[in-house]
This record gives structure tokens, sequence and C-alpha cells, in this order.
């Protein structure tokens, strides 16, 4: 072979092994990707009726298992849920959460138990009328015709005569069984009636201290009589015509800071034996006989706030047995349903100094107690169902009914013994 031969060759190979190194790197790096043609997705028949149900969870209804018709078997039915017990609502007052009425929804003055011991009297200041409210909440008029603004009452026992006062300090003597009214002086007040109804004892507050006394009259205004003079102790002194007729009022006079003194003042100038009380702010209440006294006071040992007393009343014992019953609470929130068993509205709580301040517990919800004096017991008889502030508790005669009005509302409420 030529040389000429050899080198034509050489140059056809370079050619063709250029060709081939061309077209590898352009199918390795350069040529397009082909996707694969698309795969159908299969056809699913849609199946014909309910599918059924795999026989593992094929599970048979027990025959014990009663299912109320048209309750399909496959639905689970709940269960009730369980009550989860609370504190139980008793509808008389046997010492737990006990429910209430509502006597009277309006706000009334004065309200008193009636002669009958079941019904209540009240004065209803829109109207200037009297009614009288049975236990089961029915209402007729006490009083034929109306008495406008009478600001405060003072009833007679016999509930057939009441003293009535109006803002411009005028008063008046009503009798409701002859329909007469006496007019009284402007400077008698604190009004007591006698336990026979015909007379009322009071302080005559004349310009002139030294003319000033406590003093009685009958329910007419006439037999006008001057008991004990007053001068300037018109603060200490506490009108009061005792049940057992011995005692017309009661005189407190300071021992020292944390005791009082306290004198009956009778009708015909008796030197009785005193009382010391272990407190400020003397209020009481006569037991039915008048031969014992309950009062409350307050000093540092209760916190300064009021705590209820024990002694006893009746003259030649005055005084002794003397004991604290140890209710956290004020006198005139008491009431007696016998000689020896009384009932109270006692606060919850009491923020220390209400003793100063017993506008402090204007608003705490009260619970009621009965103390049996007799027994020595006190017992815890009643927690309202709803808060209420007791201002002024009653019992009916066969004490089977507790009444109150409330602080706030002025309304009555009544509770089941």
């Amino acid at each position: 072979m030529s040389e000429r031969t050899k080198k034509i060759l050489l140059i056809v190979a370079f050619i063709i092994a250029t060709f081939v190194i061309a077209w590898a790197i352009y199918y390795l790096f350069f040529r397009p990707l082909v996707a694969p043609p698309p795969v159908a997705p299969p056809v699913v028949t849609p199946p014909v009726g309910l599918p059924a149900i795999p026989p593992a969870l094929n599970v048979a209804i027990p025959p014990a298992l009663n299912i109320p018709p048209g309750i399909r078997p496959e639905i689970p039915t709940i269960p009730p849920a369980v009550a989860v017990p609370g504190p139980a609502i008793s509808y008389q007052a046997i010492g737990g959460i006990t429910s209430f009425q509502t006597l009277v929804d309006t706000s009334v003055k004065n309200p008193v138990l009636a002669t009958n011991g079941q019904d209540l009297i009240y004065y209803d200041p829109p109207t200037g009328f009297f009614y009288t409210v049975t236990p089961d909440g029915q209402k007729k008029l006490f009083s034929d015709l109306p008495f406008k603004n009478v600001s405060n009452s003072v009833w007679s026992p016999n509930k057939q005569k009441v003293v009535l006062e109006y803002p411009d300090g005028s008063k008046i003597i009503y009798d409701f069984a002859q329909k007469k009214s006496v007019t009284l002086p402007s400077h008698w007040k604190n009004f007591t009636f006698s336990n026979d109804s015909n007379q009322i004892a009071f302080k005559d507050m004349r310009l002139d201290p030294e003319n000033r006394f406590i003093s009685i009259a009958d329910t007419a205004g006439g037999n006008y009589h001057q008991i004990e003079r007053l001068g300037k102790k018109d603060q200490d002194v506490y009108i009061t015509w005792s049940p057992n007729n011995k005692y017309v009022a009661l005189y407190r006079e300071s021992l020292d800071a944390a005791r009082s003194e306290v004198f009956p003042i009778g009708f015909q100038g008796e030197n009785f034996r005193s009382l010391i009380v272990e407190g400020r702010d003397l209020r009481f209440i006569w037991t039915p006989s008048g031969n014992k006294l309950i009062y409350s006071v307050f000093n540092s040992q209760s916190n300064y706030n009021p705590n209820l007393w024990v002694a006893n009343a009746s003259p030649d014992f005055l005084g002794t047995g003397r004991n604290s019953l140890d209710i956290p609470t004020w006198a005139d929130k008491c009431t007696f349903a016998s000689e020896s068993v009384l009932y109270c509205a006692v606060p919850r709580s009491l923020a220390m100094g209400s003793g100063f301040r017993p506008d402090f517990a204007d608003t705490t919800p009260d619970d009621i107690y009965k103390i049996d004096l007799t027994a020595g017991t006190k017992e815890l008889v009643a927690q309202p169902l709803f808060p209420t502030t007791v201002d002024k508790l009653m019992v009916s005669e066969d004490s089977k009914t507790l009444y109150w009005q409330e602080k706030n509302t002025g309304q009555i409420k009544k509770m089941n013994l």
C-alpha cells in the first residue's frame, strides 16, 4: 500500500470516528426524553346495593338486647348521663339548703303578725293602705282608708291601734275598731304600747332638756303622766313596756371602755337591781313572759362584732344567769316562738368591726338558727336557697312558718319550719 493510500485511509477513519463520538455525545446528553404513554385508570363499576359486611364484622346482636322499634341496629345507642349527686334542697327548715317563697313582691313597711297568729299586716307605701296577707299569699285590705306618706308605724299588741309617724314630725294614733284618730304632740317619740293596748309610753322631748321626761298616756291622748326625767340622756334610754309590766324603759350607763351598766326604770320610781353588759350597742328583746332578756353587744373579744347574750330579767333576779350564746348577730334579728325557743337570722360572715358599722352586713346573706334557752342548744335550721338578708324576723303562732322582711328589697319572704 502506497504512502498516499495510507494517508487517505487515516483521514477517512478519523472522520468516521468523529461522527461516532459526536453521535454518542448527542445520544447521552442532548436527545429529548420521550414520556411513556399514559396508563388509563381502571374502570370501577359501582356496586349494586349495599356492600357485603365482611364476615369478621358481621356480629349478631345478642338476643337479650331489646332495641326499640325505629332504631337501626348498626347505630350505637348512647347510655343516659349519670346525674352527679348535689346538695339536697328541702322545702322545710331541717338544717340544710332550704327553699322559700316571696309572699309580697313589693317593698312594704313595718310588717307585723296579725292577731290570728298566721297572717301578716303591712303598710303599702304607694297606695297608703294597710293590707293583710295569708300564708298562701292571699291579700286583702286591712284599712278602709289610705294613710299617705307614713314613715313609721308602731302597733298595739291587739293590732287594733297603731301610732303613725309622718316625715314632717306629726303623729297620730288610729283605732281601726272605732275608726277614730287622735293627734299626738310632735315632740313625743319612741313609742311603745302597754300589754293591754290601752296605754302608750314614750319620750316627751320638749325644747328645754329640763322638761324632757319618760312619760305615759292613754291611747286617747289623755291621762298624761311623767315617769322619769330624761334631761340630756335621751340616747342612752330605751323605751320598752316589759311583758311582765314591771319596767317602762332601760337606761344604759358606761362603766369603762368595755362594759356598761343597765338600770331598769319602773312605773313608780322603784330601785331595781342593775345588769352589767360586756360591750356596746345594746339591743334587746324580751321573752314572752318578760322574765328573761336576750340582748346583743360587741367588744374586743368578739372582734367588735355583735354577740348574743341571755340574762334573767325579773326584778328579784335581774342580771343573774347571764350567759353568752355565742351567736354573732344582733338581737333585733331574732324572734321568739315560745318562752324558751327563738329563731335568729345570723350573717354567714362578718367583717371585723361590724358592731361599729352594722351597714357592713346589709348585703351579707343570713342563715337561720334555732336557740333553745332551756336545753341550752343552738342549731342551724336553714341555709336559704338564694341569698337573703333579714331585716325583721317573725314566726307564726303554731311555729310552722317563718316570715321575714328582706333588708334591701323590703319584700316579705316565707319559709316552712
